[in-house]
């Protein structure tokens, strides 16, 4: 049961979050197990001092209306967790230098914050926790060639840049495409096309007709000079323009 309940917590685990709380600095990492979910707030200071808290699946079904609560509603919680903790609405309570046991408050600006107990860890379980933490993030950057932090390292940068310019570069057994064809093989094979074309050309000229081919009307076609152009055989009419007397004489 406790396992299908803390399944849905998976967003919460391995968060990482810094509260800035007076003069104080804290660290606060979250990580989620089989069997609970947990907070480490460790302070940052000559002391090194550590404080740890856990919701098991009994607390957890407690806030959410107990075993009734399905897989959506667990889901939903997770999430508005999640959410607090990534916008860092979260305080410390009860907090002053001499206090071993704290809280810490999630959704401060919330109608209703939710508070997690935090117990002080002895210095023994202080250090080996820090062990623990600093052992998972050396194994974590092993895959970005040891960097603790690979976005603003200038080799890495360098190195992936060489990568990716040495990625768009041909390769030497790159089969040669049209496109890579020598200019002079070029050169040759448009020659050859220029004389088919003028051969071409030369023949056809031999099969044309010689002579316009275009007929221009004689000039015995033409009517006589004062034949009439309806029926050139006869006279064309000539019509004399009247004259009319003036009123006046």
């Amino acid at each position: 049961m406790s396992t299908d309940v803390l399944s849905h917590f998976a967003v919460l685990d391995e968060l990482i979050q810094v509260i800035y709380q007076g003069f104080d600095r804290f660290v606060v990492l979250s990580q989620v197990t089989e069997s609970a979910w947990s907070i480490y707030l460790g302070l940052k200071g000559s002391e090194g001092r550590w404080w740890r808290g856990s919701w098991s699946t009994k607390h957890i079904l407690n806030i959410t209306n107990g075993v009734q609560s399905g897989p959506q509603v667990l889901e939903n919680f997770a999430e508005k967790l999640r959410t607090t903790f990534v916008n860092g609405d979260l305080t410390i309570g009860q907090w002053t230098e001499k206090d071993s046991d704290i809280n810490l408050t999630f959704g401060s600006t919330a109608k209703h914050p939710l508070h997690m107990a935090l117990k002080e860890l002895s210095s023994a379980e202080a250090a080996s926790h820090a062990t623990a933490v600093f052992t998972e993030i050396a194994l974590q950057a092993q895959s970005r060639k040891c960097q603790l932090n690979p976005l603003f390292s200038p080799r890495v940068i360098a190195e992936s840049s060489h990568a990716n310019s040495a990625s768009t570069l041909p390769s030497k057994r790159t089969p040669v495409g049209m496109n890579q064809v020598p200019v002079s093989a070029v050169n040759q094979a448009a020659e050859r096309k220029i004389k088919a074309l003028e051969a071409e050309l030369a023949r056809s000229k031999e099969r044309s007709p010689p002579g316009d081919t275009i007929s221009k009307p004689s000039a015995s076609s033409r009517p006589p000079k004062g034949a009439s152009l309806a029926n050139p055989n006869k006279k064309a009419r000539k019509y004399q323009a009247l004259e009319f007397e003036s009123d006046e004489d």
